[in-house]
This record gives structure tokens, sequence and C-alpha cells, in this order.
């Protein structure tokens, strides 16, 4: 077995696929992917990367749609082709797993009641359909409204404690409803940025002119992750949290035998099993106290660490949860809105 298998088959810790595109989903499922993550980036990258594998269905799409429904369109078919991927690993775990991710709109994030339509619609898709959206305040009672209905959701640009507890609690009182309704609750996915939060505090470090190793930087988004991942277990709230947009093979190894879901991109799941890193479970392993308070240097990482550290209404205003909504829209879902539309001409 290679790490991953390893991980997989010997620890609680499994992973899901972080692409869209085909030949990479099947390398994945080989070592042990019980999911995949698309987003309107994903998709996008996948059209371009393979367009003859999507050209058919592409080609069926109406011409009189407007760009957002041809942006949703290209993504039900990108999003239902990865779902059937997994159909198995769902049937058999139980609706555990073997859930491909469907992204909402960004650039209807503000606007609850938009979000909850979109919401449903994906979810009619297939039955393994978890729901994507980020975790902003207008996507509080979206997580709760799904999660009621006994549809499984996905929140995104988690960088913070506070973001990820209000998101737990916000699934907690969906999940409750269901169960009063008699609906099985579907799980909930919560994703820290763990890679993007170290990024982007060093990028403050370097421009406020903070001094700091930058190399316990690297300790950052771990030890969020790991303080979310041990107050949703003594506070009983089923929530999976989902490390994702790694950036090095520490951001893995540091959470292994952790009951906790990787997104791992394919160029990552490549340099961990290149790497083969030491076989041995890390979750336990607390972050020292003393980089504890060298972090406390940096006012961005308070505010990530900290419950209550950002207010709901903040929680859009954090500067990586800025940059990384708008690279959402601007690279993902506004080159889909036009990817092909009413020509199918400019394929070669």
């Amino acid at each position: 077995m290679n790490y991953l298998q390893w991980l997989t088959n010997e620890t609680c810790t499994k992973f899901w696929h972080d692409s869209a595109i085909p030949s990479e989903i099947d390398a994945a499922i080989e070592n042990g992917a019980l999911g995949v993550t698309t987003n309107p980036v994903l998709t996008y990258k996948t059209l371009q990367a393979v367009p003859e594998f999507w050209k058919p269905q592409v080609d069926r799409l109406p011409g009189n749609l407007t760009s957002s429904e041809h942006a949703e369109a290209l993504l039900k078919i990108v999003t239902t082709y990865a779902a059937r991927k997994f159909q198995k690993v769902f049937e058999e775990t139980q609706g555990k797993n073997g859930y491909a991710l469907g992204q909402l709109d960004p650039s209807i994030c503000n606007d609850t009641e938009k979000m909850i339509a979109q919401g449903l619609r994906y979810a009619s898709w297939a039955e393994n359909i978890s729901v994507k959206t980020p975790t902003i305040l207008s996507a509080l009672p979206l997580v709760e409204e799904l999660s009621a209905h006994g549809i499984a959701v996905c929140t995104t640009l988690n960088f913070s404690v506070s973001q990820a507890m209000a998101v737990g609690e916000a699934y907690m009182r969906g999940r409750s409803r269901a169960i009063a309704s008699g609906i099985r609750p579907k799980p909930i996915f919560v994703v820290q940025q763990s890679g993007r939060l170290d990024e982007y505090l060093l990028e403050t470090v370097k421009d406020n002119g903070i001094h700091i190793d930058p190399e316990l930087i690297q300790n950052a988004g771990n030890a969020v992750c790991k303080k979310v991942y041990r107050l949703f277990k003594e506070r009983n709230i089923p929530a999976r949290v989902m490390p994702a947009g790694l950036r090095g093979i520490h951001h893995l190894t540091a959470m292994a035998g952790a009951d906790m879901t990787f997104s791992l991109q394919a160029r990552v799941q490549q340099m961990v099993i290149e790497r083969d890193p030491e076989r041995v479970c890390h979750i336990d392993d607390e972050i020292p106290e003393s980089v504890i308070r060298e972090l406390y240097k940096i006012p961005e990482f308070i505010k990530a660490y900290e419950e209550g550290g950002l207010r709901p209404e903040e929680f859009i205003t954090f500067g990586v949860t800025q940059k990384t909504l708008s690279q959402f829209l601007w690279t993902g879902w506004v080159p889909l809105e036009t990817y092909q539309k009413g020509s199918s001409s400019r394929w070669f």
C-alpha cells in the first residue's frame, strides 16, 4: 500500500479527489478516494483540459439559456458525471461518503433565497450530490434549511474557528428538524482551508513587517483545523472536517489518524505518494504552545483561531475569504457563463 491507501484502509482518515478531470478521478479511486470535489474553477479546468470528452453533452445544451443558466448546466454535466463515478461508494457507505460537490453560483452568495432555490435544484440531480456554499452569514440559513430537507451540505472558505462553529450550530438546527420530520439526516462537510490560510498570513506578515519565523506560519492552518476538530468532538456535533487547499504534505501528515476527510488535488496526491511519509498518526500531537504564542503576533491569526474571533457579519470581510471568493467567481463561474455558448465551431 502507498501512504494514501494506508490512510484510507488502516486509519479513520479518508480522502476525496479534488479535480474533475476524468482520468484523474479514476486514478484517485485506485488510491482509495471516497468522493470528489468539483466547483466552478475545476469545472472550467476539465472542460479546457479534455474538451472532446465533454463535447457531446455540451453540444446538446439549449442555445437560449441565460449566462447563469448556461454556467449551471455545465456544472451539472460535470458534477453528475462525478456523482456517478462514486455512486457505488455512496451505497456501500450508506451515504457517509461517495458524494460529488456541487458549488453554488458565487455571484448570488449574498442572497439566501436564491441560494436555497439553487441548492434544491442541485440536490435533485442525484442522491449523492452535496451542495457546496461559502461560509458567510447569508449561507447559515441555507445550511439549516438544506440539512432539514435531508440534503448533504459542504461549506467552503472556512478559515476560522468561528466560521466552523457557526456552520456546526446551523447544521444541528437543520438536523434536528429533519429528525423531527422523519427525514434521515445527511452529512455536512466543513472545508478547512489550511494551506490558503497559511499563505494569507504569510502575506499579512510581510506587508505589515511583523517579525516572526515564516516556518512557524506553516502551523497556523493546522492549528485552526485541529481546534475545530476538537470542538466538534467535545460538543457532539457530527460535522466532518474536510481539510483542503493543502500546500505541503505536513498539512496531511499532521492530521493522520483523525476522523476527517481530506480533499486532495492530484498534484498533492502524487507528492504524498512519492514522498511516502512515515505511517504514524499525529492527530493527537499538540501544536507547541510556544508556536501558538508566536502566531498570536499576527492579528489575523487571532481572528482565525479564537472562537468568536470573527462575528458572522465579518465572515465575508475576512481578507482571505474575499480573496478566495473572488477567485471562484472570476476564474470559475464567469468563464463558464460564456464557455462555448451558442457555438460549437470553437472546439478545435
